[in-house]
């Protein structure tokens, strides 16, 4: 519902080169794509898996992260999957010895992982702690057991709530809360149920996503046969619009389309994401993007981990974006943050006169009420938030 899509834009006027050159890539990724089991919405790059896979895993990414790390220093690392915390406690602690082998952890601004509540014991969150980890994303999705059931969650609502009092407790004061909403029957009372359940957590961060269906998933197959029925747009856009009106009142900024943060706890490194800004990625089908180049990894974890190990070309895919359509991306993804971009901005990191790029599409959606387009910036209103997907296919 809420997800910028990328296509072809029509484009204008050049003022010149784009300045694409930094002194560092910003962000880190290693990924993780180990689950104990599939929820059946997850289209991620995850499989369920055996610990002699998971170790002969970590050497490939050892192997990588040597080769990366000695090219560029980082400012934010981010641990995802799959699901990290799968790892038992001598494997997660043989990751994180590894990453602060080839990283300057103590000088990073920001350090993620993410948990399942399924599949954290007290002695992982020590290691997490002793190993300079200062940022947690709990995927929580639902404090409804029945839903939690229906996604092929391995917790319950109070496992999940035991989990977070349990990570505040050993020193944790920067905890993300990832929920879905618009399950298939869910109600908007219910959802505002969960809502007020998390914040009584107090998280410093919430992601609250629109549950979707990705072709090839068990969600799409139970749809597709009657035996789940899809929410009408319109009873999603109620929930959106409650959660976006719920969590400002109650403190929290809504800095990017299904973000939430208190003062200061934006997330870092999925900010460089949506600026646009290089990164690398470490695992299994990691992306990275770099000098204006968008490349990925080997898919299928057993050929990266037999390729890595081996020192054998682990890209399977590259792509060198034209400046018009690295352009149109700056202002796409840049749009996802609720504060926007503005015209100096846009003009510095794409060598594109905002106006003259997209004048007809501008002039259209500020007439249609859909964004804010002055002298300075442009940015989504609060119309235009709810129908974001809409808004950048304009400019592709």
């Amino acid at each position: 519902m809420y997800v910028c899509s990328i296509g072809q834009a029509r484009v204008q006027k050049q003022l010149g080169p784009a300045v694409i050159i930094q002194h560092h890539i910003p962000s880190l990724y290693i990924h993780i794509p180990f689950c104990i089991s599939k929820c059946i919405y997850c289209d991620f790059n995850s499989i369920v898996t055996k610990s002699q896979i998971i170790d002969e895993y970590l050497q490939a990414i050892e192997q990588e992260l040597q080769s990366a790390t000695g090219k560029h220093s980082f400012k934010t690392i981010f641990i995802g999957g799959g699901t990290p915390t799968v790892l038992n406690e001598t494997q997660l602690d043989r990751l994180l010895n590894m990453i602060s082998k080839h990283v300057d952890v103590p000088n990073l601004k920001e350090y993620t992982i993410e948990v399942n509540p399924g599949t954290l014991s007290d002695e992982k969150a020590i290691i997490m702690k002793n190993s300079h980890v200062d940022r947690i994303s709990i995927g929580i999705q639902s404090f409804n057991d029945r839903y939690l059931k229906l996604l092929g969650r391995i917790h319950s609502a109070n496992e999940a709530k035991d989990i977070f009092l349990n990570l505040r407790e050993k020193g944790f004061n920067n905890i993300s809360i990832d929920l879905i909403y618009g399950y298939p029957a869910q109600t908007l009372n219910e959802w505002k149920k969960d809502l007020r359940e998390c914040c009584k957590l107090d998280p410093e961060h919430i992601s609250a996503y629109c549950l979707t269906y990705e072709q090839g998933t068990p969600i799409v197959e139970m749809t597709d046969s009657g035996t789940l029925k899809k929410l009408s747009e319109e009873e999603e856009l109620k929930m959106y619009e409650f959660t976006n009106d719920f969590l400002c009142d109650k403190g929290y900024n809504h800095y990017e389309i299904s973000n939430f943060a208190k003062q200061d706890k934006e997330c870092r490194h999925n900010t460089v994401y949506w600026e646009n800004r290089e990164y690398i990625g470490i695992g299994a089908g990691a992306f990275s993007y770099v000098n204006g180049e968008r490349y990925c990894n080997i898919k299928s974890v057993k050929e990266y981990t037999s390729s890595s190990i081996s020192k054998k070309r682990l890209k399977c895919f590259s792509e060198k974006l034209p400046q018009k359509q690295r352009a149109s991306e700056i202002l796409i993804m840049a749009l996802r943050m609720t504060s926007g971009i503005s015209k100096k901005e846009f003009t510095q990191r794409s060598g594109f006169d905002l106006n003259e790029l997209f004048e007809k599409q501008l002039n259209n959606l500020t007439q249609a009420g859909l964004i804010n387009f002055d002298d300075e910036r442009v940015k989504l209103t609060r119309k235009g938030l709810s129908v974001a997907d809409s808004v950048m296919m304009e400019f592709v």
